[in-house]
């Protein structure tokens, strides 16, 4: 019988983060899957080690963890009888570890980081190797039943972005989050046949510019044009300044409409730091290059205006609410429509562009062409980038 581990609190320490050994041609990517959870459920397949991440000595290791217990103490964690001032620890197995949030299983490769913050509340961040990760990345970005080559194009595009975070955050306790602020990833328990052998079939490669490693960003829908990440997070890079896009004109979600009562988006505004009044009218102020919103103007009924950014106000309301900055808005008196287009942020890959243009046969790069132009597909094991992580 497979012992499940319930994990209630650890003692607050000053712990050094041990990396697992790492074959030279393997990265290891570190995915922040639970935050800010009071306990943990989790059982283990295989051989299996628990390790503390100060020193990297092993407290307990044999098979399926029969008959014991992780548990809280004063002076730290509990492990059977013993007791050992912890704040972090590492579970490793030969097969996998399964998490229990709730009702649903979830299974992970690699290992297991349990971090208790200074809430005492635990961050629990899965490392594994970068391949695995884009297998549990890939079903849940686009429909395992995509064209394969649209599947490729977005498995260069993850792991990509993998590794730009990889850089970016190699001095923090994780370099992605599994859900939509990242990518989100679901571990094993996400893999799937067809998404395995587009990873399989683009093993290694990574978008570079300049030699370096890009932001592959991509996002459902463009609705036209992709945007420039300038006008989002002000970054000009060529292979992201936006192109036109007429591929994603069918997607579900090409066009979109949503209904506001004034009120309620003036209590939303106000309780993120706005004064605003009762509001008379709503106007696009201008747009960039791609068609969206740059400002909007709100005039309140005492003739007092203020100006929001579009990007500001999305954020504000809420991303899946407001699917994208490219809209028109119509007012209603005390109500007002938004028709607008595409779903995302808009910059990089367009995905439901990239399912089109793979059914009309184009290949994997050829869709990584038309949305980042200028960008190189490389094979990072072979040829590696000069800021790989």
């Amino acid at each position: 019988m497979i012992r499940v581990l319930i994990v209630t609190g650890l003692l607050a320490g000053n712990c050094a983060y041990v990396h697992a050994a790492e074959p030279s041609s393997e990265k290891y990517v570190r995915v922040a899957i639970s935050s800010d959870i009071p306990e943990l459920n989790f059982s283990i397949r295989g051989k299996y080690k628990i390790l503390d991440l100060r020193s990297g000595a092993v407290l307990e290791e044999g098979r399926g963890l029969r008959e014991s217990r992780l548990s809280t103490h004063l002076g730290g964690i509990k492990i059977n009888d013993a007791e050992y001032p912890l704040r972090k620890i590492r579970v490793t197995s030969t097969k996998d570890i399964t998490l229990y949030p709730g009702d649903k299983a979830q299974r992970y490769r690699g290992a297991l980081d349990i971090i208790q913050k200074s809430n005492k509340k635990f961050l629990v961040v899965n490392t594994v190797e970068l391949e695995q990760y884009i297998r549990g990345v890939l079903y849940h970005e686009v429909s395992h039943r995509w064209p394969m080559e649209a599947m490729k194009a977005q498995a260069v595009a993850a792991r990509t972005y993998a590794l730009y975070q990889m850089k970016k955050n190699k001095n923090d306790e994780y370099d992605v989050t599994g859900d939509i602020y990242s990518q989100v990833y679901g571990g094993k328990s996400a893999e799937r046949f067809r998404t395995n052998i587009a990873v399989k079939r683009t093993l290694g490669e990574i978008l570079v510019y300049d030699h370096k490693v890009l932001p592959a960003y991509f996002h459902a829908s463009c609705g036209g044009h992709t945007e420039s990440a300038r006008n989002i997070w002000g970054e000009n890079l060529p292979p992201l300044a936006g192109v036109p896009c007429s591929f994603c004109a069918l997607a579900p979600h090409a066009s979109w409409k949503r209904n506001f009562r004034s009120q309620d988006i003036r209590d939303k505004l106000n309780a993120n730091g706005y004064a605003l009044g009762p509001i008379q009218d709503i106007r696009v102020v201008s747009r960039n290059q791609s068609g969206r919103i740059n400002n909007l103007l709100f005039t309140a009924r005492d003739g007092k205006t203020t100006i929001i950014p579009g990007i500001k106000f999305r954020a504000i309301i809420g991303p899946n609410i407001i699917k994208s900055n490219k809209y028109e808005i119509i007012m209603k008196g005390y109500y007002f429509d938004l028709i607008g287009k595409g779903w995302g942020h808009g910059a990089g890959m367009c995905q439901w562009g990239a399912h089109q243009m793979a059914e009309e046969r184009h290949k994997y790069d050829e869709i990584l062409t038309l949305y980042y132009p200028g960008a190189k597909i490389v094979n990072y094991r072979e040829q590696p980038p000069v800021d790989l992580p």
